[in-house]
């Protein structure tokens, strides 16, 4: 019986582990054909200069839509930073991919100095399905994303 169980319980991991697995590789497989699409850009900067706290950032904004439906957005950010005489740089951006204005995906990275993290975050049907971020915060942050994108999209696309 035990045996039996075990074996159960074993092949519902692996056929819901499948799954999602499969999920993922159709996502990147969308995401690799909205990086192809030859729709028009549109790009926006924002520039955001606190020389009393010593802060500069230039937001760079672009989004790739076509007939209300948002296919890629993204939030590239350069920051540079006045600390006790030294300037820090710092780079990061967000990239959200879109299916039928669903967000399907999001890619992040930071860059500082040498030091470089990148986080990926999938989502099936307004949850997160996966994230690549091992982090006691990975899960309240692939919450924030998803509310982020929701809140962009309404801007977006109206």
């Amino acid at each position: 019986m035990k045996t039996a169980l075990t074996f159960i319980f074993i092949n519902f991991f692996c056929c819901a582990y499948s799954q999602d697995t499969l999920k993922i590789k159709q996502i990147d497989a969308l995401v690799s054909h909205i990086n192809t699409f030859t729709l028009p850009i549109q790009r926006d900067t924002l520039i955001q200069d606190y020389p009393e706290l010593g802060l500069k950032m230039i937001t760079y904004l672009t989004m790739v839509a076509n007939g209300g439906e948002l296919f890629k957005y993204v939030n590239n950010v350069n920051t540079t930073r006045l600390e006790n005489g030294v300037t820090r740089q710092m780079t990061g951006a967000n990239t959200f991919y879109y299916d039928h204005n669903e967000l399907i995906k999001v890619e992040e990275y930071l860059l500082e100095g040498d030091k470089k993290s990148t986080a990926d975050w999938y989502y099936s049907e307004d949850k997160p399905l996966y994230y690549t971020l091992q982090s006691d915060k990975a899960k309240e942050r692939a919450a924030f994303l998803l509310t982020l994108s929701k809140t962009m999209l309404k801007q977006v696309i109206k």
